[in-house]
């Protein structure tokens, strides 16, 4: 038999969650996770989604308090709205779809960081669907939102499916373009490299000679950023040729990149490598 404690917080919990009261569900939480260390904390808030879906199957009232729950500024109530928002998707697309847009904006570190990789699970699970969002979030000005859509790139990429190298560049590319200052490290040697590169060498070699050869420098400079990533080193024999010319750019802003990328690639590469690209 489950503690008294325990059962006062499910029973009120699955109360409000059947009601569809977002306020409820978050004071019926409060009390019992302000007493526990990280770690506990985390198996109750498990708990409580388990809790929430059995007490409210409707998969559209699901959404809705689901939305409730993205509204209030408590950090629990939307860790708790991302992974119901997530789960549910296909019950209601655009409000969920929304509702996540708005949560990569959080003020919680930790909802921002579970919002990313809610966008990487549903750009797997529903390419055709999610993919279109995401690339018109990828012309937002917020950096916390570039920063979720480059966050599932480099989740769809490691799926390897060839079908997807294309379109994961050309969002790529997107963010890219417009990307605000703040977000380049996310895509830079993370997506670029981590991502892309690591799972599709070949296509993203190819579309790297594409940008580099390009008017826009945004770009050209999220291309020599790229090398700095440990994939740059490992596929060194098909980036050497693009890293040349990027040293010879016009633009003092692309040389600054390639030089940064430079001392990067010295710590990964052997001596004299590729013909002496690099002392």
């Amino acid at each position: 038999m489950m503690p008294l404690a325990e059962q006062d917080w499910k029973r009120d919990a699955a109360d409000a969650a059947s009601r569809g009261s977002a306020s409820a569900l978050t004071a019926a939480l409060g009390p019992v996770l302000g007493t526990l260390p990280d770690k506990q904390a985390r198996a109750v808030k498990h708990q409580a989604l388990q809790v929430i879906e059995a007490a409210l199957p409707d998969p559209k009232r699901l959404i809705r308090l689901a939305s409730g729950l993205a509204q209030i500024g408590d950090e629990t109530a939307q860790e708790l709205a991302v992974f119901l928002l997530s789960g549910h998707y296909a019950a209601d697309p655009d409000e969920t779809a929304e509702r996540l847009r708005s949560l990569t904006e959080s003020p919680h570190p930790t909802v921002r960081r579970w919002t990313g990789e809610a966008c990487g699970t549903l750009l797997v699970k529903q390419f055709p669907s999610f993919y279109p969002r995401l690339a018109a979030w990828s012309a937002s000005p917020l950096p916390n939102e570039i920063a979720a859509v480059a966050h599932a790139v480099r989740i769809a990429a490691k799926t390897r499916n060839p079908a997807w190298s294309r379109p994961l560049l050309d969002l790529a590319e997107l963010l890219m373009s417009g990307a605000p200052a703040a977000a380049g490290k996310a895509i830079s040697p993370l997506t670029l490299g981590e991502g892309l590169l690591a799972s599709y060498p070949e296509e993203t070699a190819a579309r790297l000679d594409v940008w580099i050869a390009g008017g826009d420098e945004a770009v050209r400079i999220h291309a020599a950023n790229m090398y700095a990533s440990a994939a740059a080193a490992e596929h060194w024999d098909l980036l050497a040729p693009g890293f040349a010319k990027l040293e010879q750019d016009a633009s003092p802003a692309v040389r600054r990149a390639v030089a940064r990328a430079r001392k990067q690639l010295l710590k990964r590469l052997p001596p004299d490598p590729s013909g002496g690209l690099l002392p």
